[in-house]
């Protein structure tokens, strides 16, 4: 997660929200390759749909982007990302700056640990100091005993500081449960239940943190290996539009080519294709995104994006939207911010396909951006390392995910302007 802090309030703009000429050709050229493999693949998934498990279908509710459905699923990073990270220590320590040293008495205490407990996590042989900070190094039973209320009130103050890795950036379920983000996972009952019992809420979101713990528990390094696999384990959805002959094509067109006509020659013909093919009548939302996203949908950061000392983070993905080519220097928040001023106006909702959505927080900083859709689905990337992919979520998971609420993280919208 990263943020900047503009001058009031901004949000980083495209570049240009219209493709070049070069692009429309280079798109019209392709088009018959784009339909057959398009066809291919519907014909391919209807021969395979009656053999694997049916998700549940969600309908978005209606508007100008027609009828859209999703389902959810769950990605995880692949073993050759995963196996860029070492395996965290399995010691937990808790970092504190050391001018507030003094207080750490004090706000256990007001987390409801007990004095006998207290004594035993400051006792000098459990403190390490530097110049710095003061290290504390709570036991698994210290752990353990702590109440989810209790280690929200505690984590909420750690996770102030980076040096805090796992209460810093501590893993979001945004399902109601645990169990139900661990269903057919493939982790044992053991380690579900640990992580159930050590989970705690950050602010509306249910979290886990205590990574360190978790891995004390297995075997052996394989089945650590296997867990830290599935900690990045993420719901994401998969949306499609549903067309009929009683749809009003133009409408449709209008509203996903942003009433600028982007796309309009390459996605008009596909869609009559579907109307006019038997057995077809739904079309992934995927195929109606601009070139990069679709490339970027579902996947993860390559190592190569290193080479601009910088990885893709939300803004970049949300300024480089309507991009041919994705802009390097929308990396520097300064010049996105600068950009944005620029070429974008705020809007109100209701929102239309490629405004930018900004989650900003009282004093002005943008700690996350995303690009509407439809509905209350949106195209993001919540991060900039290789772990976190891009990603279709609704804007009630991101609201869990940035703290959206009064008084604390809002949401404003802007649109490039014409």
């Amino acid at each position: 997660m990263h943020s900047f802090s503009p001058p009031a309030f901004v949000f980083l703009p495209c570049r240009n929200n219209q493709f070049p000429h070069l692009a429309h050709a280079i798109a019209r050229l392709s088009f018959v390759i784009l339909l057959l493999v398009f066809f291919a693949s519907m014909r391919a998934g209807a021969e395979d749909r009656s053999a694997l498990p049916q998700n549940e279908l969600y309908s978005c509710a209606s508007g100008p982007w027609g009828r859209v459905s999703y389902y959810y699923f769950y990605l995880e990073a692949p073993d050759y990302v995963v196996e860029k990270f070492p395996l965290p220590s399995t010691t937990t320590k808790w970092v504190f700056d050391i001018t507030e040293f003094d207080q750490i008495e004090t706000l256990l205490k007001s987390a409801g640990m007990p004095q006998e407990r207290l004594d035993q996590i400051l006792s000098p042989r459990r403190v390490v100091k530097d110049s710095q900070h003061a290290y504390v190094f709570p036991s698994a039973t210290d752990l353990e005993n702590l109440t989810p209320e209790n280690r929200a009130i505690i984590y909420t103050h750690l996770a102030r500081s980076p040096a805090n890795a796992f209460q810093y950036s501590p893993v979001f379920f945004l399902t109601d449960s645990v169990e139900e983000w661990a269903r057919e996972s493939g982790l044992s009952a053991s380690i579900i239940s640990k992580i159930s019992s050590l989970s705690y809420k950050a602010g509306n979101a249910l979290v886990f943190s205590d990574i360190p713990l978790l891995l004390s528990q297995a075997e052996n390094v394989a089945e650590a290996r296997f867990i830290m696999r599935k900690l990045t384990r993420v719901r994401t959805l998969m949306a499609q539009l549903e067309l009929s002959q009683d749809d009003s094509i133009p409408d449709l067109l209008n509203y996903w080519s942003t009433g600028l006509g982007l796309r309009q020659k390459e996605l008009e013909p596909l869609m009559r294709a579907i109307l006019q093919t038997k057995g077809l009548s739904h079309l992934d939302i995927l195929h109606l995104m601009p070139p990069l996203p679709r490339k970027l949908l579902y996947t993860y950061p390559d190592i190569s994006y290193t080479a601009e000392g910088r990885l893709p983070d939300c803004h970049w993905t949300s300024l480089n939207f309507f991009n041919l080519n994705p802009q390097p220097f929308l990396l520097d928040t300064r010049l996105a911010t600068s950009l944005l001023k620029q070429d974008f106006d705020k809007v109100e909702p209701p929102y239309r396909y490629g405004d930018v959505l900004m989650f900003i927080t009282p004093d002005g900083r943008a700690v996350h951006s995303a690009t509407y859709l439809a509905d209350d689905i949106l195209f993001t990337k919540n991060g900039s390392n290789l772990l976190t992919p891009w990603l279709l979520m609704r804007l009630q998971d991101l609201c869990k995910l940035y703290d959206v609420a009064p008084g604390k993280v809002r949401i404003v919208g802007f649109r490039h302007k014409k």
